[in-house]
């Protein structure tokens, strides 16, 4: 298999340097089209989003409403509730 892949590589080696170069007419056209071409807008990282941790929501923040919401007697329909939310799309 090796053998195969480098008797092919050398092939497209050898067809390669058999190319003949293009007239010089075909080269004073190239130029102008080259000039035409519209150049790429260098690439501008992007910085970083700043996370302020300390504004971030916590489970403490919601135990509060939580033991208003939940009872013993919505707590089933709570939870079916909360499994449509995640695995809705």
């Amino acid at each position: 298999m090796k053998r195969d892949c480098a008797l092919v590589l050398i092939c497209l080696m050898l067809a390669a340097c058999d190319k003949k170069e293009a007239p010089a007419a075909a080269e004073s056209a190239s130029p102008s089209a080259a000039a035409e071409a519209p150049t790429a807008p260098p690439v501008v990282a992007a910085a970083p989003p700043v996370i302020d941790v300390d504004t971030l929501p916590v489970e403490e923040d919601f135990e509060a409403d939580a033991e208003k919401e939940l009872t013993v007697a919505n707590l089933s329909a709570k939870l079916d509730d909360l499994d449509k939310e995640i695995s809705a799309p």
